[in-house]
């Protein structure tokens, strides 16, 4: 399938193919616009960087196409659209599929190398330990999954 993966979620039911890199920019702007038309998509896509309008348009035709998107009725002219799936199951499924790729399935590997990320100060380590200590908590209470938002 031209080198995109799908996968099989209980969560949605069906395959859905994985997002393209320039996919996954607009889906993220359509994630924080949430119920938006196109021309407002464009708009905020060209806030950061300029791109033409008819490909964003045949992008996100591609995004529906692929089960991300749906269509809101709406009385105004041309239509309006919400994300169908919600963004952390993507970040969790695009993640899963990254350590799989390049850290050979090991999340611990990924950690050890977004630990040695220069971005991180001592506000976002206090964080993540208590991201950890929740998580050792959870595990201790039977295996309770804490959900990422």
């Amino acid at each position: 399938m031209s080198g995109q993966q799908e996968s099989r979620t209980p969560f949605y039911g069906a395959a859905l193919t994985e997002l393209s890199g320039l996919e996954l920019e607009v889906m993220n702007l359509v994630w924080k616009l949430g119920e938006c038309t196109s021309a407002d998509v464009i708009e905020a896509y060209n806030e950061v960087r300029p791109l033409a309008d008819t490909t964003i348009r045949t992008v996100l035709t591609n995004i529906r196409r692929k089960g991300y998107l749906e269509l809101v009725p709406s009385i105004d002219r041309g239509y309006r659209m919400k994300p169908k799936i919600p963004q952390h199951f993507v970040a969790k499924r695009t993640l899963q599929s990254l350590i799989s790729k390049v850290f050979d399935g090991s999340p611990r590997l990924a950690i050890e190398v977004l630990l040695h990320d220069d971005r991180l100060d001592e506000r976002d380590l206090d964080e993540i330990r208590a991201m950890v200590e929740q998580r050792r908590k959870d595990l201790g209470n039977g295996g309770a999954s804490h959900q990422v938002s």
